[in-house]
């Protein structure tokens, strides 16, 4: 796969990754699990404001949770809520499978993983982007680190990193066997046009005793037949 074709298969995974979290957000109740029921009924409050706009919005509040929280936190705090943990690994297993599918050239495990790897390092390119920009926001930046903290337990940079490498990687695992799905190996290719070239040639050839002529009356003549058919000659 081309440099260009990674970057737009990233891209639009990302793309389908945030549509991936509205799943979790609105039908998982993904806000409640993750907050212990401290914030309840997120997913309806944010589904009154309209069909478009509650999509949208409900879509980035679960992104930005599937984002935050790591898998391991999941596992290690709420071992017991399997609910959560699909959730949480619902959007990236969606997401890579989807990028996976309609990636004409995504055809062997390879890249099906390395199609999913993209998706996690798109979003983590951003995560470290915002990282190194909190410093510039004198008020807004403390407070995205201490909110984050107080959430997982881990730093901002931590917490998003391993969130994204974990998510990406559970992705990736999918993505590989839809890549095995589409995998046709070389070798049988190789066969199968070979017949079809063998087949047309053998449609292509006629024998010669088809195309020959009797030089008496110009009638075709018939493959071992010592004597036209038409006029009686001699061949």
């Amino acid at each position: 796969m081309g440099l260009w074709r990674v970057i737009w298969t990233g891209w639009v995974g990302m793309f389908f990754l945030l549509l991936t979290s509205w799943i979790s957000f609105q039908f998982l109740d993904l806000t409640s699990s993750l907050t212990g029921e401290l914030i309840k009924n997120l997913n309806e409050a944010v589904g009154s404001l309209g069909p478009i706009l509650g999509f949208f919005v409900g879509a980035f509040v679960g992104l930005i949770l599937i984002l935050i929280f790591p898998i391991h936190w999941c596992l290690m705090y709420h071992p017991d809520d399997v609910l959560l943990l699909i959730s949480v690994t619902l959007p990236w297993i969606l997401s890579c499978s989807m990028i996976c599918a309609i990636n004409r050239k995504c055809k062997s495990p390879g890249k099906g993983i390395r199609t999913s790897l993209a998706i996690g390092i798109g979003y983590l390119i951003i995560a470290l982007f915002i990282f190194f920009l909190l410093p510039l926001i004198p008020d807004v930046g403390p407070i995205i680190n201490g909110l984050v903290t107080g959430l997982t337990d881990l730093p901002y940079i931590l917490a998003v990193s391993t969130a994204i490498l974990e998510g990406c990687l559970v992705g990736a695992v999918f993505g590989g066997f839809i890549g095995a799905l589409k995998y046709k190996p070389a070798g049988a290719s190789g066969k199968q046009k070979s017949k079809k070239s063998k087949a047309k040639l053998g449609d292509d050839k006629e024998p010669t005793l088809d195309d020959s002529h009797c030089t008496n009356c110009g009638a075709k003549l018939v493959p071992g037949n010592d004597f036209c058919n038409n006029c009686g000659m001699k061949l």
